[in-house]
């Protein structure tokens, strides 16, 4: 077996076998020589690019075991950000350079195969994935205009290559537990809490009054301690379990020694299942792709799971010589009819209750406390249907014309569907209350967009022109009808299936109906192959934007020297690229409400000479001048590259300004409204960011690649809504004026939008400082807080800023390692530092001790006199929290893989085969001492996956 390799070109394996003259010609690496990036309506060589974008290549993350894109990009670009999902489903929720907006959407724009996708991420299989180029600064994103605010991330699926049919089959079996687990108390620390709680709440009660008679107090006599109360049973122990207000089935089996673990009876070993098949290939004139995917995923929670199946077709074919059409479609079906135990539940629920009777139904109230649901309730019982369905389709035609120009239309169109149904019978509290529940919601979606593209590219001489030109319109309409009905008679069997038998009916339905318009034109310009120039402007009309501004223009340009090919840099052989880009653009957000601009009617019905009549109303006031929010934004970045490539890195640093702000603004009652939605202040965001890629080790039989993000973000409210105030002078008098803050929403001006403002911790009172509490009315085991001004009450004046509940720095370290050819190692960490957040764990203010479990955590006692928690039912005026740092350092993915050996896999008739296993949120390092530092106080799963993929 010959290894022939060379850069810039594909490595082949060449079986030699008896043969003594061999012919190979190598194929262009066209990847390695001028990598490609999508831009937005086309796509440009990296070498050229004048914006802030970055390239994933999905093939590197095909051995985790993913629901979703996000679960690749988490941590692996530098300014992206999405949280690790904590259910089956996966992750969800994704940021660009952190909050430009304080009520509209923050969520990048998708653009999914060249067109925008308005779908759930989750309807898109990872497996289908070729690459996603992410837009981040204001000038590679401005072509998409009104939607681009947020930054824009770009997804391109596979297609068809070569003309021999390819067969590639992946299957992944995972199982899940939790990063850490909180568990309730045992039957022990269980009655233990339940003695202290009655301590804590009757301070005054005698010597032992709470203790077990086999357990009192030295010099506490039994019978003396049994006529502590006037009447008191003649056995001990019911004296002892009355005084701590078990109820009476409690009492049954704490005798009985009968003791429920609520956790363990709600969490179970996740299992996770992926499996994919794909068929690409195609002739001189046609390429397809064919995938087909099944996706289930269960949680550890019982309840939390997750099914789809999703299937793409990607045709392509080449027509005449003027001429290529395609079609991108998708169709996915995603089941998440599932109900979950209900966690918090399980947590208050006592170890001494029963969640069924005797006869197998389940009990209401496990220890006969109303003020304690049982968590199977709804898992058991409720009759739960929610299925989703998107047809996603993209039909194109590219036209070569004279003269560099070409033309490409695209249409578009999505669909679809949701029924979401459940029953709650009147086996359970929530369908009792009506002699059963049930109700039906049917929503619907179909929309349509149409892309017309003229594109021009020409040289001449030392000049290069690339033209684009757009001209696009969409269309959006919405459906959804909701039956609801109560009090089934004669009774509920049929449930949700024949919401008709009950006697309460209500239907209700809403209607949505929104239009878009937009034309954009963008120049890319070249000189001399080491100038770059790119200027474009769209202009946007949105419907649900005001009268007065329907329309809106977005422009943006940016320049880019290749100083690596001056010619005084040649003698710098050692560096093969030095790139500077600046840009600046203006992006806007259109993503409220779609008829926040309208005044909207209600409906009300009463009664009048006994007739019942509808009546409407104008709940809402119009404001025909709203209009979108625009972020302006100024990027400066280098992009470098040295030594044969082996270490390459970008820099970007960025400054941008979101003005006219899409906000509800409070109106006096007088007017009749209570609110009406407005544009008013402005917001700053800054930031930095880095990637740097080594090309440590590559040699035969060893490589390492290593890559390392680094980003943080910065941002200031600089107005908000424009009021003033007096400033006033230590003796009352008005020196000046200022902008108001928003206490109420904690937004400050001058402030970031994640500005930590509160009373500030300053640690628990102990035993020795009553007369230090006692002014706050506070005793030792309650939070001791700074008191600014030394009055000894805690009023508002009291709080100061602490800190910030959004990372402050985010890194990631992504290495791969090649070990004698068939062996991968790969393993990533990732970083999120600096933010704080409130934990309730630490604050037991849970005046319900006496009735409910909690978290096994230790409260403070005078046994246990900690720093860290609070006393149970502790003094909560005024009402406090206690912030925690939430910074991380996670072991994110570890995964090794072996390739079978090119020899044994054609003897298998195999392309190729690959066997791999890997693990998610492996290890985790911080000082959080909830559930997990990302998530809060919100399981974290740990996965571990084994998975093989097959090519024939």
């Amino acid at each position: 077996m010959l290894l022939i390799s060379h850069i810039g070109y594909i490595a082949q394996e060449i079986a030699v076998g008896n043969q003594t003259n061999l012919q190979i010609t190598l194929a262009e690496d066209s990847q390695a020589l001028d990598e490609v990036v999508v831009i937005g309506y086309g796509t440009i060589k990296k070498k050229d690019l004048t914006g802030a974008v970055a390239q994933v290549k999905a093939e590197q993350y095909q051995t985790r075991q993913s629901v979703n894109v996000l679960d690749y990009l988490n941590g692996a670009v530098a300014g992206f950000n999405t949280g690790s999902g904590t259910s089956a489903s996966g992750s969800s929720g994704m940021e660009i350079r952190g909050q430009a907006s304080i009520s509209a959407n923050n969520t990048p724009l998708i653009v999914l195969d060249g067109v925008i996708y308005n779908g759930s991420i989750n309807d898109v299989n990872p497996l289908d994935i070729e690459t996603i180029d992410v837009l981040k600064d204001a000038s590679s994103a401005a072509v998409y205009g009104a939607r681009s605010a947020a930054g824009v991330v770009i997804i391109n699926t596979k297609r068809g290559k070569g003309e021999k049919p390819t067969v590639d089959f992946s299957m992944q079996l995972g199982m899940t537990d939790f990063t850490k687990e909180i568990k309730p108390m045992g039957i022990d620390d269980f009655m233990k809490y339940r003695k202290d709680f009655q301590i804590r709440t009757n301070p005054g009660k005698q010597t032992g009054y709470y203790e077990h008679p086999d357990h009192l107090p030295s010099g506490v006599d039994l019978s003396a301690w049994q006529n502590y109360d006037a009447a008191h049973s003649s056995d001990p122990l019911e004296t002892w379990m009355s005084r701590l207000n078990l109820r009476s089935i409690e009492q049954e089996n704490y005798r009985n020694g009968m003791y429920y673990d609520w956790y363990d009876n709600s969490t179970r070993t996740g299992l996770r299942q992926n499996y994919d098949v794909s068929l690409s290939g195609g002739t001189a004139r046609m390429k397809y792709y064919w995938s087909l995917g099944y996706t289930d995923n269960m949680g550890k929670v019982k309840g939390d799971a997750f099914k789809t199946i999703r299937s793409r077709i990607n045709a392509d074919a080449k027509v005449t010589d003027f001429l290529n059409v395609g079609v991108n479609a998708q169709f996915a079906n995603r089941d998440e009819g599932y109900t979950q135990v209900n966690l918090s539940n399980v947590v208050q629920v006592s170890p001494l209750g029963m969640p069924y009777n005797d006869d197998g139904s389940i009990r209401w109230y496990p220890n006969d406390d109303s003020g304690i649901g049982n968590p199977f309730s709804a898992y058991d019982y409720r009759d739960y249907f929610n299925l989703n369905q998107q047809l996603f389709t993209n039909l194109y035609a590219d036209v070569k014309l004279p003269f560099g120009f070409s033309y490409r239309v695209t249409y578009v169109n999505r669909f679809s569907w949701n029924k979401n149904y459940y029953f709650d019978p009147i086996d359970i509290p929530s369908g009792s209350v009506a002699n059963g529940i049930g109700e039906r919601i049917n929503t619907s979606a179909y929309e349509w967009q149409i892309d017309n593209i003229v594109s021009w590219k020409k040289t001449f001489g030392i000049h290069d022109f690339y033209a684009t030109f757009l001209y696009n319109a969409e269309k959006r309409q919405a459906w959804k009808d909701t039956g609801h009905s109560e009090d089934f008679s004669p009774n509920g069997l049929l449930g949700y299936h024949q919401l008709q038998s009950g006697i309460s009916q209500t239907l209700s339905n809403t209607d949505e109906y929104s239009t878009g318009t937009a034309i954009m034109g963008r120049l890319n310009y070249t000189l001399l192959d080491r100038y770059l120039l790119t200027l474009s402007a769209r202009r946007d009309g949105y419907s649900a934007f005001g009268q007065n501004h329907p329309y809106a223009l977005f422009p943006s340009g940016a320049l880019a020297w290749n100083i690596y090919k001056e010619s005084f840099m040649k003698s710098a052989d050692w560096l093969d690229n030095l790139k500077i880009r600046i840009s600046y653009g203006v992006n806007g957000n259109r993503d409220i409400g779609i008829y926040e601009a309208l005044a909207k009617l209600g409906t009300t019905k009463y009664l009048t000479d006994g007739n019942l009549i509808s009546g409407v109303y104008s709940n809402t006031m119009a404001n025909s001048d709203l209009k979108w929010e625009k972020t302006a934004a100024f990027n400066i970045g280098l992009d470098f590259a040295v030594c044969d490539n082996r270490l390459s890195g970008t820099l970007d640093y960025y400054d941008m300004s979101t003005t006219d702000l899409l906000l509800s603004r409070s109106l006096p009652a007088i007017i009749g409204y209570q609110s009406v939605m407005s544009n008013m202040g402005e917001l700053l965001n800054k930031g930095f960011e880095t990637t740097l890629n080594a090309n440590a080790v590559n040699n035969e039989h060893f490589s390492w690649n290593s890559t390392m993000t680094f980003s943080m973000n910065r941002n200031k409210i600089k107005h908000l809504y424009g009021e003033m105030i007096d400033v006033l002078d230590e003796n009352g008098n008005v020196i000046g004026q200022k902008e108001a803050d928003d206490i109420d929403n904690r937004r400050f001006i001058g402030q970031a939008l994640d500005r930590i403002w509160d009373y500030e911790f300053m640690g628990i009172y102990q035993l020795g400082e009553e007369d230090a509490a006692l002014p706050f009315g506070k005793a030792p085991g309650d939070v001791k807080l700074y008191d600014a001004d030394g009055n000894g009450v805690s009023t508002q004046e009291d709080k100061t800023f602490q800190g910030y509940t959004k990372p402050r720095y985010r890194l990631g370290w992504r290495n791969d390692f090649m070990v004698f050819k068939n062996f991968q190692v790969s393993f990533f960490l990732r970083a999120d530092l600096g933010h704080h957040s409130t934990n309730a764990l630490l604050v037991n203010t849970d005046h319900m001790g006496d009735r409910r479990n909690n978290y096994d955590i230790p409260y403070w006692t005078s046994e246990n006199p900690t720093n860290s928690y609070t006393r149970q039912n502790t003094v909560n005026t005024p009402v406090f929290a206690i912030y925690e740092s939430r910074s991380f350092v996670r072991l994110q993915d570890l995964s090794v893989s072996y390739d079978l050996p090119q020899a044994l896999s054609t003897k298998l008739s195999l392309n190729r085969c690959r066997i791999y296993v890997s693990s998610r949120n492996l290890l985790t390092l911080t000082k959080w001492s909830g559930w997990d530092p990302e998530s809060g106080n919100t399981p974290m799963p740990r996965i571990f996956t084994f998975g093989i993929n097959l090519s024939l």
